[in-house]
């Protein structure tokens, strides 16, 4: 067991006041951990969200009429999610009495488990055999160089393609891994070494996702929801369309810095609050959907690229001049190389297309992971949830979303880059892919609304970094600020997961506050015998 030491600055909860930016699920968890473990009152805790919605990335809204829309889910895995449980259990179920969250989430996904019988899918329509990762002799062994004997410091900022072959990226394997956790061949080697590391549990049966745990709703209705009921519950407010445009930092007598001002822009006009050295500032700097942008069945969404993400802007605004804030630009500065786009289909009143993709996959809905069109000119992948999938959603109306990988290249039938598509183009696409004839098309698409969304910076987190790019989560000789998100350094864990961020939020509670417990500890599955023996037979198949 480990504890992360204590702040210099010795705070009483009842007088300690507690400012977060932005309302993620880091500030959530943040928030939960003040009140459990720091016994901060839920009154002294406020959050400023520059949307007008909480939650942050973990979104989820709509209706049948307008379509319901999700821009991403993060996948959940039961045994890695550590400190994301944790939090789960201090929070009621808001569908069952007298259980917690967590207790849903297991039972739920006790009953409902998942196991992909079409994970790969060729140009000819055929469900690859995934059964064998395609390795050659040179695949393997520069795989076993990278988690064996490289080190972060070794590899710094290199690429995934820079460690291994041209070969490898043709592999049974690549596919899978790459459309489950959003890899592209140019992202960070280092970040690659942490998951299959993180994850190697999960190597064995990557084929057919079993691992993989879900929700019985969409991550907004199934995890933010019951979060903010319970924090607003316990006091906490949350101030909506409230953008953090600066904060301030002095130096105290003993050299220590402290935050002691934020400036925020509400309804336009500037507000400013005083911090005191015994309050926390709890920052998200960096968000994975800023500048997304939103369209439908006949509309194309808006790649804004151009224009700087706002908590990207304030982070680079607080960091100059401060290497310990890390470096926001090696993250935002190639929105062409982490930019994806997602679409969510709703189908009102006409089950012929989701009956056609169920006897495709071989999978129920719910039953099975993503279903990758491994030939796809886009790398186009689908997932069917378990129905319904949102909370409002009615009997007669079926819900399913994808995601493609490359967005500048001219799709397979329809000859123009996926991020100039409108929804409707892309449903062609994938039916085009799913070989459903032409006759047919006109049918499936009654009563369809497909909804799209470009994601600028949505797997930024992945870019290729070298130490000291993300900041530490207490930037050292700081005593009331900490950074809360997926670009702070939270040692071993990976990024692009909820835990991630839950992580760094109890690593900053537990510091500033000078919680004494333990820190949750990371699950080591790589020093299972039983697990790396899975691995290596899986690695030779």
């Amino acid at each position: 067991m480990a504890k992360i030491g204590k702040s210099k600055i010795k705070r009483q909860p009842a007088n300690t006041k507690v400012y977060m930016i932005g309302s993620g699920i880091g500030s959530l968890a943040a928030a939960v951990y003040l009140i459990r473990d720091a016994h901060v009152p839920g009154k002294n805790i406020q959050i400023l969200e520059t949307l007008d919605v909480d939650g942050g990335s973990l979104d989820g809204s709509g209706d049948a009429k307008r379509g319901f829309m999700i821009r991403g889910g993060r996948m959940l895995n039961i045994p890695t999610y550590e400190c994301l449980q944790d939090v789960m259990s201090e929070i009621p179920s808001i569908e069952f009495d007298n259980i917690s969250l967590e207790e849903e989430f297991l039972e739920y996904n006790q009953e409902f488990k998942t196991h992909s019988r079409a994970r790969l899918v060729d140009k000819n329509g055929n469900k690859v055999d995934v059964t064998k990762m395609g390795f050659s002799p040179n695949d393997r062994m520069e795989m076993e160089k990278l988690i064996l004997m490289e080190t972060e410091k070794s590899l710094g900022a290199k690429r995934i393609d820079q460690v291994f072959g041209k070969h490898f990226f043709k592999t049974n394997f690549w596919y899978m891994w790459q459309t489950t956790f959003a890899f592209q061949p140019w992202s960070s080697a280092a970040e690659l070494r942490r998951y299959m590391i993180r994850f190697m549990h999960e190597f064995p049966r990557i084929h057919t996702l079993a691992g993989v745990a879900r929700t019985a709703y969409n991550q907004h209705d199934s995890i933010v929801k019951p979060m903010v009921e319970w924090l607003r519950e316990h006091g906490v407010k949350i101030v909506f369309n409230a953008r953090v445009a600066d904060i301030n930092f002095s130096q105290m007598r003993d050299g220590a810095y402290v935050a002691d001002r934020i400036t925020y822009v509400q309804n336009g006009k500037n507000r400013n609050i005083s911090i005191a050295p015994t309050d926390i500032v709890l920052f998200t700097n960096g968000c994975m959907t800023d500048n997304s942008n939103e369209a439908g069945t006949d509309t194309v969404a808006k790649y804004i690229k151009d224009d700087t993400a706002p908590s990207f802007e304030l982070w680079r605004k607080i960091a100059n001049g401060r290497p310990e804030f890390g470096d926001p630009d090696v993250f935002c500065g190639r929105p062409d190389e982490s930019m994806w786009m997602s679409f969510t289909v709703t189908i009102n009143n006409n089950p012929r297309l989701i009956n056609y993709i169920q006897r495709f996959s071989r999978n129920h809905p719910g039953g099975g992971g993503l279903m990758t069109f491994k030939d796809s000119a886009w790398r186009l992948s689908i997932v069917v949830a378990r129905q319904p999938h949102f909370k409002n959603q009615p009997m007669d109306t079926e819900i399913f979303w994808g995601y493609s990988l490359n967005m500048f290249v001219d799709g397979d039938y329809v000859k123009k880059p996926m991020y100039k598509c409108t929804g409707r183009e892309i449903m062609t696409e994938l039916m085009g892919h799913l070989h459903i004839p032409k006759a047919e098309q006109s049918e499936m698409m009654r009563g369809v609304i497909c909804r799209t969304s470009i994601m600028p910076y949505i797997t930024s987190q992945f870019q290729p970094r070298r130490p000291g790019d993300r900041p530490n989560v207490i930037p050292v000789g700081y005593e009331n600020f900490a950074f809360v998100s997926q670009f702070a350094e939270v040692p071993d864990d990976v990024v692009f997961t909820m835990e991630y961020s839950v992580r760094a939020a109890q690593r900053a509670v537990y510091y500033l506050m000078g919680v004494d417990k333990d820190l949750t500890p990371i699950n080591r599955h790589q020093y299972s015998p039983r697990t790396m023996l899975k691995a290596f037979l899986k690695l030779h198949s």
